[in-house]
Order: structure tokens, then C-alpha cells, then sequence
């Protein structure tokens, strides 16, 4: 039996981060967002996003 994957979709990525849509869209479109586009839609999947944020890290400018 295979595991169901499951997807978020653009909005909501928005729900989740509490963003803009034209922030979201740019997330979307960087080359190392691990989405995928279906017809008109963009959608990333709960592991990858979850992966993704988890690895993710904002270093401060100060010494």
C-alpha cells in the first residue's frame, strides 16, 4: 500500500507563514523551493515544505 502525499497549496503557504500574496509567489518561484507547478497552480508538498523551513536560517549581521 502507498502513502498518500499530501500538498499545500499557494494559499495555504500564506496561512501558514502569514504573508503577502506577492511574497508567496515569490517563494514559489526561487530556484531552491522544492514546489512543483500543476496547470495554473503551484503546490509543494507537507514533508518537502516542513524540510525546507527546518533547514532554513537567518544568521544575524552583528558580532
Amino acid at each position: 500500500m502507498q502513502k498518500e502525499i499530501k500538498f499545500y497549496t499557494t494559499a495555504d503557504v500564506r496561512r501558514i507563514l502569514r504573508i503577502g500574496n506577492k511574497t508567496c509567489l515569490e517563494l514559489f518561484h526561487r530556484t531552491d523551493f522544492p514546489c512543483v507547478k500543476i496547470g495554473k497552480s503551484f503546490k509543494i508538498s507537507v514533508q518537502a515544505f516542513n524540510e525546507y523551513f527546518n533547514s532554513r536560517r537567518v544568521f544575524s549581521e552583528e558580532n
